[in-house]
């Protein structure tokens, strides 16, 4: 057996097994000389021989770091090594998955050194363990899981490590833990969920959430034997102080269902309901998914992406703009047709344009528009509409409308185009940000409440989003220097097209989240409306074991 072995057969025993062939039949060495050199490590990365599949997958980078001027030993013989393992060990308070990494390979191999054994082997373990932590530092930083895995068609900007600078960054940093707390995600919003999660891995310890009873409604004033376990459950949620055994509904009580109700996505009441019952009574397990899940999606947006952000929780209708994390501003945004609207991106907002031109699909000139051209294409000239044909606006009765069909107009596409400036029919509403990727996102504003809170235009893209009373945000996304924040609600008034660029490096993020932390830092946990959350608990327990 040799180390091809490994490339196959990505298992537990057969590192094993390799280890113990590869021993056997070592050149002896005493265990004083086992902790290796920097001349072994490059010898072996030198050879032609193939190298454990952990390894080979980033070989290259990993020679680059060990033929370096910033090259050293680093796990033989070293504390970090132990403590490398135990971080894989207790990865869950990492949001990661234990089982995901060989730690007691790992540990094995580590106690095989203390036997006769060669150079070539001392070196292989340091190597084993370089590439295992490659692994578990990708998937701190940059994900367990590609998105394109979860969708197929979206566009997420791949994330991931550089070799070279993570293994510097190692052997520059104290310890493993305070590389760990250096390389994660650098945001508010990551470090509230990773506090949020240890302290549900502490419940999940202690048997659980308190269950309660369902029952009648109580309010701020009653007695009830339900109010003990009532207090118990919110000092688990830390939104009370202290448990207490009195079965009087009092004023601190009150306020605290309040906050519950708040954190479970209900109007805020003092009273405890049956459906804020059910929320509380959700398993302790599936509130350490929706964490997990969350801090899993922040780690796909690649670190230059999350200086400045407008997010859109596509799941719960809700947009946040960030800065470094840190939740700025708030508000609603409805995705268009959401049982068909599968968007999960990330793209550069270049600039908003004010009562911006709708480029009319053809899909609407032909169902919707075509028959009043075919009856009066004045009158739909005079709401707007106008035509370009080979890049030259044309009048709108210049094509022949009445021998058209929905279906010939189709095969014309790429001759002419109908536009529609800023009006009451632009469902584009007053502006419309201009994105890198257009054709993968499109944001537009939106003035009311969607009926039935949900939103549906089939004439817009399918990746199309509706931010509500945006003016807002519209005051963090436009670039300050060009135009003054102040002036945007006059500017749209006048009613012209013009476009505005935004600030340097803003990203819009569209994906789902379950649970996030709102402006005042707290946190808030929805609803998994259109399965997102399962899939991807899905996608992470199918991820193939190194």
């Amino acid at each position: 057996m040799n180390g091809a072995t490994l490339g196959f057969v990505p298992n537990w025993l057969t590192y094993f097994l390799l280890l113990l062939a590869v021993l056997a039949t070592a050149p002896l060495m005493g265990p004083a000389q086992a902790n290796g050199s920097l001349d072994d490590v490059r010898w072996l990365l030198a050879k032609p021989d193939r190298l454990p599949l952990i390894v080979e997958k980033r070989r290259n980078d990993i020679t680059a770091f060990y033929n370096s001027e910033q090259a050293q030993i680093l796990w033989l013989g070293q504390e970090r090594s132990g403590a490398l393992t135990t971080a894989m060990e207790t990865a869950r308070s990492e949001g990661l998955r234990p089982e995901d990494y060989p730690y007691e390979v790992l540990i094995e191999a580590t106690r095989s050194l203390q036997g006769p054994v060669g150079p070539s082997e001392v070196a292989w373990v340091e190597l084993l363990y370089t590439g295992h932590f490659l692994d578990f530092a990708n998937d701190l930083r940059a994900g367990r899981v590609s998105p394109r895995v979860l969708y197929p068609d979206a566009y997420m900007p791949h994330n991931s490590i550089e070799t070279v600078d993570a293994l510097t960054r190692l052997a520059g940093s104290d310890s493993v833990a305070s590389f760990i707390t250096d390389f994660q995600p650098q945001d508010d919003t990551y470090r509230r969920l990773k506090s949020h999660l240890a302290r549900l891995y502490d419940i999940q310890a202690n048997g659980g959430f308190t269950y309660l009873e369902p029952g009648e409604d109580l309010s701020a004033g009653a007695t009830s034997d339900q109010v003990p376990s009532l207090r118990q459950r919110l000092v688990e949620d830390n939104l009370l102080g202290e448990t207490s055994d009195s079965d009087v509904f009092d004023k601190r009580l009150a306020f605290a269902v309040g906050q519950a109700h708040y954190r479970y996505g209900f109007d805020v009441s003092g009273d405890v309901t049956p459906e804020l019952v059910r929320a509380l009574n959700i398993p302790v397990d599936r509130r350490i998914e929706q964490v997990s899940n969350a801090m899993e999606r922040i780690r796909w947006i690649p670190n230059e992406y999350s200086r400045l952000q407008l997010f859109i929780n596509k799941g719960e209708n809700e947009y946040l703009f960030l800065e470094n994390g840190r939740v700025i501003q708030e508000g609603r945004a409805y995705a268009n047709c959401p049982d068909r609207n599968y968007t999960n991106t990330a793209t550069t907002i270049e600039a908003v344009t004010f009562h911006p031109t709708w480029q009319v699909p053809f899909e609407y000139v032909g169902q919707e528009l075509l028959p009043r051209l075919q009856s009066d294409p004045e009158q739909v000239a005079s709401e707007g509409y106008y035509l370009r044909r080979k890049g030259a606006e044309v009048p709108l009765n210049a094509l022949p409308w009445k021998q058209a069909s929905p279906r010939s107009i189709e095969r014309f596409k790429d001759e002419f185009s109908v536009y529609l400036p800023s009006s009451e029919e632009n469902p584009l509403g007053r502006y419309a940000y201009r994105l890198r990727r257009e054709q993968r996102l499109s944001l537009f504003d939106l003035e009311d409440v969607p009926e039935s809170e949900t939103y549906c235009n089939p004439y817009l893209p399918k990746t199309a989003f509706g931010i509500l009373d945006g003016f807002k945000v519209l005051e963090h996304i436009i670039e300050p220097r060009v135009f003054p924040r102040e002036g945007i609600p006059d500017r749209i008034s006048r009613g012209d097209t013009i476009t505005f660029p935004a600030r340097g490096g803003l990203m819009a993020v569209v994906s789902h989240q379950s649970v996030w932390v709102q402006r005042q830092g707290i946190i808030r946990f929805g609803h998994d409306p259109y399965l997102e959350d399962a899939r991807l608990t899905a996608a992470l327990a199918g991820r193939p074991k190194p």
